[in-house]
């Protein structure tokens, strides 16, 4: 490449670059914000998962204690909630709160904790399958108890991706508390046979038994 050459083709790039420079800095800009963003996200999200985990230990810390504190362990919960929204230990501390509410014969409190659990999980879908699952079926046991039967098969009326031996089983006890004994028998029936315990398909058939033909 001759000088003469050499020079035009410099002139050439340095034209290209003056005609497209705003459009390379965005690019660029673009890219490092990109990569800048998915570094932050994923610095964020194990800072928070940390954090949160922390508070999660400290919850389980007041949980183990001999006297229960219910305030400071709602107090915690309320916490995570609002600065870790996005983690699901706040979620567990409700369960956990429920649970204690429920041994403690305070079973609004247990269903009130429940409710907010199930509509959490709800809304996450089948990432938390497992526990939104296992949600329906403590939610139903107890709306089963005070009678809210509708609002109890509406909730064993989803699909489920696991625990669906329980699932059908508790139908069966709601529909037989809304005196709707072919359903009842249909739904005990389908538990029956899908189960794979041997002494949950001895208590099914006993519930089975006790309809009448």
């Amino acid at each position: 490449m001759n000088e003469l050459t050499q020079n035009s083709f410099i002139q050439t790039s340095l034209d290209w670059i003056r005609e497209n420079y705003l459009k390379i800095i965005f690019v660029f800009l673009l890219l490092s914000s990109i990569f800048g963003w998915i570094y932050y996200q994923g610095y964020t999200r194990e800072k928070n998962s940390k954090e949160a985990s922390i508070l999660f230990e400290e919850f389980n810390t007041f949980l183990n204690n001999e006297n229960i504190d219910f305030d400071k362990l709602n107090s915690i919960q309320e916490k995570t909630n609002k600065n870790y929204p996005d983690q699901i230990y706040s979620i567990l501390m409700n369960l956990e709160i429920s649970e204690l509410n429920y041994n403690s014969n305070n079973l609004q409190g247990s269903m009130d904790k429940l409710r907010k659990v199930n509509l959490e999980l709800e809304k996450r879908g089948d990432e938390v399958s497992v526990l939104r699952d296992l949600s329906r079926l403590k939610y139903s046991l107890l709306l089963i108890s005070q009678n809210e039967l509708n609002k109890a098969i509406e909730l064993l009326s989803k699909d489920f991706n696991f625990f669906n031996e329980l699932k059908y089983e508790f139908l069966g006890d709601a529909q037989m508390e809304s005196s709707n004994v072919l359903e009842a028998k249909k739904n005990y029936q389908i538990a029956l046979d899908i189960s794979s315990s041997e002494i949950h398909k001895e208590l099914i058939k006993i519930k089975l038994s006790t309809i009448k033909n």
